[in-house]
């Protein structure tokens, strides 16, 4: 799951596409692959677009949370005796969607600030501390990987034993995209901010 955020011509509705090739990338990408290392490697493009994970959700939904400028919807909790729930405005990224780069250029810069100051303690990125949950073999006591070796696999799940332990993590950049980092959630605002002051007559879109 991702947010596909794009930059798009007011007069057409399509994704603005700049006079020069970039790298800006994210979940998914334009790639090359490469028939002797079996390997791929990011394609310079010029569209006007960023693929950002799921993953750093939550930094964008605290960062925004009760900022007026960035509700972009009302939900409400459907119960399965069939009532519902009231109704929340939800904030986040999403917020920028519908205005233009001009619009967009304070938003994203005060949720790369707030990110930071909360994350940030003398220009230095902090750890924290996060409740996890591993999977281990009743039998081996071996942690097991829940995807490869229990969806994948079909291992009988009546074999694993799930444990929550505390976490100790970085907030700073990783070499792992889909880690949830705040070092990694500012980046892609810094990519969008980027293409913003680029065209900031472009109105934003995405999924």
């Amino acid at each position: 799951m991702s947010y596909d955020i794009r930059l798009t011509e007011p007069s057409s509705g399509n994704t603005i596409q700049f006079p020069f090739n970039h790298l800006m990338i994210g979940g998914t990408f334009p790639a090359d692959y490469d028939e002797k290392t079996k390997k791929f490697s990011p394609r310079p493009h010029s569209e006007a677009w960023l693929n950002i994970t799921y993953n750093y959700s939550g930094y964008y939904y605290t960062a925004t949370d009760g900022d007026s400028r960035f509700a972009h919807d009302e939900v409400s909790a459907y119960y399965a005796d069939g009532t519902v729930g009231p109704t929340v405005t939800e904030y986040g990224i999403r917020g920028i969607y519908g205005k233009t780069g001009a619009e967009s250029i304070p938003m994203l810069e005060d949720m790369i600030s707030r990110i930071e100051e909360k994350y940030k303690i003398d220009g230095k990125w902090i750890d924290t501390e996060r409740e996890e949950c591993r999977y281990v073999d009743k039998v081996t006591g071996e942690e097991v990987d829940y995807l490869n070796d229990i969806v994948c696999a079909n291992k009988d799940p009546d074999s694993i034993t799930e444990e929550l332990y505390t976490k100790i993590v970085n907030e700073g950049p990783t070499d792992d995209y889909w880690e949830d980092t705040a070092g990694n959630s500012v980046k892609p605002l810094y990519q969008l901010l980027a293409m913003a002051k680029m065209r900031p007559d472009g109105i934003w879109d995405g999924d």
